[in-house]
């Protein structure tokens, strides 16, 4: 399957707009946290978002990217939070239909830019963002050298990356299907330790490293409780995933506790 569609899984601006509608939100006047249960589409969602803020400094009016930027939901809170400016990239294009969408809705189309493109073909110059984040998108991407080699090319100098992903654990091949993939030919983990090596042959430094497994336990645990009680919310992961999600967070979460993966985050620069 290819990763757009796996994304997607039909017209996802219609289940989007149908879900909103049964929502009890005032679609005419949107807050961008009202839109969080849906387009902080990764594990933990706005609780990532807000710990990988939390760790990182950004100017007023500084530019940063968020490669592989989904909704673009992190984009709108580090543009809210920062007061700065975020070009988002996905390759899927309805994300960025949608994420465009809300980013009218949210009156955040001024200080938020998306564009489809793949990360690893990234069309801005050298030297042209004061920042890079990346939330959950390695995991996808095969060639991870040119991948990180595209973000340290466009940052400028003493900037940094900062992103989070799942690692592979030591105790052999997670159990599929998982949230970001279906089988072993969509999912292309790598070890924390092979990582930081790949990052600094590509010329970061200052390479901080902290495992998250136990705070995405409780992240999933939370998730499946809540989706698993007989009313369920309107808005959430499954609006986008299917129905089929929190079952892929149950293979997710007992792959982080048998230490087949290993979530961690990572801050690196670029001096």
């Amino acid at each position: 399957m290819e990763i757009d569609k796996f994304w997607t899984r039909g017209n996802l601006k219609e289940r989007i707009n149908d879900a909103l509608s049964d929502s009890d939100l005032n679609k005419s006047n949107l807050k961008i946290e009202d839109l969080h249960p849906i387009d902080q589409y990764h594990a933990r969602g706005i609780a990532a978002t807000r710990d990988l803020a939390e760790k990182v400094s950004i100017k007023e009016n500084e530019t940063i990217i968020d490669v592989g930027c989904g909704l673009a939901g992190p984009a709108r809170f580090f543009a809210d939070k920062f007061k700065c400016n975020v070009v988002g990239v996905d390759i899927t294009p309805a994300f960025i239909e949608v994420g465009n969408d809300f980013n009218k809705r949210t009156n955040m189309h001024d200080k938020v830019s998306l564009h489809v493109t793949d990360g690893k073909s990234l069309p801005f110059e050298n030297n042209q963002f004061d920042a890079a984040i990346s939330q959950h998108v390695t995991m996808n991407v095969e060639n991870r050298e040119l991948f990180f080699t595209e973000i340290f090319r466009v940052l400028k100098k003493d900037t940094f990356f900062a992103f989070s992903e799942h690692g592979l654990g030591p105790k052999g091949t997670p159990y599929f299907p998982l949230p970001w993939a279906d089988d072993e030919k969509m999912s292309f983990l790598l070890d924390p330790e092979k990582t930081i090596e790949l990052l600094k042959e590509i010329g970061f430094k200052s390479i901080s490293f902290m495992e998250t497994g136990e705070k995405y336990m409780e992240g999933y645990e939370k998730s499946i409780k809540t989706n698993s009680s007989s009313k369920k919310p309107i808005l959430g992961m499954h609006v986008i995933g299917g129905p089929t999600m929190y079952d892929r967070q149950k293979n997710s979460m007992l792959s982080i506790k048998e230490k087949r993966t290993l979530p961690f985050e990572i801050i690196c620069f670029k001096n």
